[in-house]
């Protein structure tokens, strides 16, 4: 075994059905007195319920989470946080509302408590970003990440199939470029090829029967693993990050698309990376697995079936190309045309 380095950043995990029971103790734990709990419009219910056990201690709810996290809900939520002197809060969602905590939290050090209902893994990385394409700001500071973030599969029934299986392969895509990233480790490959094992085995029985809990409680797990660890930006993120941005796509779908492509460009010069993926999935090529899983799950399969134009290729090649892009195989503009291209079309990768 290679010399390595590994990094654990300090979240506290709580796990399990019935999990959201342990709010409480984790305000106390962190000595969160007052709070304010953000989420989405759409899970203002959910989010009183699952914050009962504080509600003596709720100044408010702040409904300001969006989609690319706009700068005025960033503001929202500053605002609100000032305002009701709150010394910590408590977000509730997946991706969007979680990546407006992470700005918060960078931006007043304020103490929050992360309850997870999706499997983008958005809250474990410490990167944040606020805007979209050319206006986008953003850092990278650990003190975006939640103090305490809590996964209980049962606030995930409700989820419904469709959403739960494009963000799933969100979670999919941080797993398979953490096998082959140049940060890599022994420690990390071990979480990510299992975090691939439960993503394919369960996502299906998820899309199945969407109330089956142990579906559920794999799925949650094998995302917590997956978001463990995030290699330094490769092609699939570079080109979903980006893509999504530019051309208002939505988050995870992009992320599904795109993954299969990108392991497909990379899996001549990722050999031990693609045998994972291949064990992991029960198939004889990792890329059509990935492709085929897609398919399975009832996932568009194509750029174009997500809303992008045929005409936007070329200033998708352009904006993607301005990222640094760092794994196995290097990529020209021709290399990354072809890409972008074939996950345009929606045919199985080819490379």
């Amino acid at each position: 075994m290679k010399p390595f380095t590994y990094h654990c950043d300090p979240i506290r995990i709580v796990f399990g059905a019935g999990a959201i029971s342990a709010l409480r103790a984790e305000a106390d734990f962190h000595n969160i007195g007052r709070l304010i709990v953000l989420c989405s419009k759409s899970r203002v219910d959910l989010a009183r319920r699952v914050s009962a056990s504080v509600a003596d201690r709720c100044a408010g709810f702040c409904d300001a989470s969006a989609p690319n996290m706009p700068r005025a809900a960033l503001d929202r939520v500053l605002d609100d946080l000032k305002r009701h002197n709150a010394d910590g809060f408590v977000v509730i969602g997946g991706g969007s509302p979680i990546g407006l905590a992470k700005a918060a939290a960078a931006a007043t050090k304020l103490p929050y408590i992360a309850i997870v209902t999706t499997y983008s893994g958005s809250e474990m990385a410490a990167r944040w970003r606020v805007g979209i394409a050319d206006t986008q700001v953003g850092g990278d500071d650990r003190a975006a990440l939640p103090a305490t973030a809590i996964y209980d599969p049962e606030l995930t029934l409700d989820l419904p199939a469709h959403t739960s299986a494009a963000s799933g392969m969100n979670a999919m895509a941080h797993a398979v470029e953490s096998l082959y990233g140049p940060d890599t480790n022994p420690v990390v490959q071990a979480m990510a090829e299992e975090a691939v094992r439960r993503l394919a085995t369960s996502l299906p029985r998820v899309v199945d029967d969407p109330r089956d809990l142990a579906a559920r409680t794999d799925a949650l797990y094998g995302a917590w693993l997956a978001a463990n660890f995030r290699a330094e930006v490769g092609l699939e993120h570079a080109i979903a990050q980006r893509v999504r941005q530019w051309f208002g796509l939505d988050h995870a779908h992009v992320h599904a698309v795109t993954t299969p492509y990108a392991v497909a460009f990379n899996a001549a010069a990722a050999p031990d990376a693609m045998e994972r993926i291949r064990r992991a999935l029960g198939v004889a090529d990792a890329a059509r697995g990935l492709y085929d899983l897609n398919v399975r799950l009832g996932l568009p399969t194509g750029l174009k079936d997500l809303g992008m134009h045929e005409a936007d290729i070329g200033k998708a090649v352009e904006v993607v190309g301005a990222v640094k892009v760092t794994h196995p195989r290097p990529v020209g503009k021709a290399d990354l045309t072809e890409v972008i291209r074939q996950a345009f079309f929606g045919q199985p990768p080819r490379f």
